[in-house]
């Protein structure tokens, strides 16, 4: 029997892996209601992004990206947030993989009446050393 836990890690990492994808990717509507009003990112680069940056850089990419996601692990904050963490792999043009450890963290959208309508407020790209 899958537990309240596991089901809720399969939601999250569902939405996660959404943002992955290039048909969400390249479309603002559905990118807007994953991404929480106040949400910012903190890339792999270092560099600081809100959430209309976020959209901006996505709706316009012109390669596919080839994000591959594994390690999943699901902390529960409280009831209405919980954390995400994972490790992400992306192969260049020259086919050099970089590997990043990722942290989202996903709020309950309060102004949904959907019980599975979650949010991301703020992610952050770690790079490894490969």
């Amino acid at each position: 029997m899958i537990s309240e836990r596991q089901k809720l890690q399969s939601l999250i990492v569902h939405y996660e892996r959404q943002l992955h994808c290039q048909a969400t990717r390249s479309k603002k509507t559905i990118i807007d209601q994953l991404l929480h009003r106040d949400f910012f990112e903190i890339g792999r680069s270092g560099m600081r992004y809100d959430k209309q940056q976020v959209i901006d850089a996505l709706i316009s990419e012109t390669v596919e990206q080839q994000i591959q996601a594994d390690n999943f692990e699901l902390s529960v904050v409280d009831e209405k947030s919980v954390l995400l963490t994972y490790m992400s792999y992306k192969a260049d043009e020259n086919n050099i993989v970089s590997k990043t450890w990722r942290t989202s963290l996903w709020i309950k959208n309060a102004d949904s009446p959907n019980p599975d309508a979650w949010q991301m407020r703020f992610h952050q790209g770690t790079p490894t050393a490969n």
